[in-house]
């Protein structure tokens, strides 16, 4: 797996910030652990 640019690190925080800000948290666990897995296999 290639590193992420800045770019696509910012865009998947914001991502996160505004799936947390409305209170949808399950759907950012999911993301985020969709992230870690795809990081590990790296």
């Amino acid at each position: 797996m290639e590193d992420m640019t800045r770019l696509e690190l910012m865009t998947l925080l914001l991502s996160l910030e505004a799936l947390l800000e409305e209170d949808k948290t399950e759907k950012a666990l999911e993301v985020i652990k969709k992230v870690l897995a795809e990081a590990e296999r790296a």
